[in-house]
């Protein structure tokens, strides 16, 4: 589970370059940058999670018994 404690441990993790693009990103948004956090790793679990439902490509046996 996502947490405000779990945010905020990977702010504090953060490099330095990431801490200030998040920084820049929340004053142009009028947002925390927990929230900025936040809302970057909603959407990288969303993706990942939409990606999910999709069917891979399967491969198919031809002749010769290679796929």
């Amino acid at each position: 589970m996502i947490d405000r404690q779990v945010v905020a441990l990977a702010v504090a993790s953060m490099s330095p370059e990431g801490l200030r693009a998040a920084q820049m990103e929340a004053v142009k948004r009028h947002m925390t940058v927990e929230d900025v956090v936040l809302e970057a790793n909603l959407s990288m679990v969303h993706d990942q999670l939409y990606a999910l439902r999709h069917t891979s490509p399967s491969l198919t046996v031809i002749e010769g018994g290679r796929a």
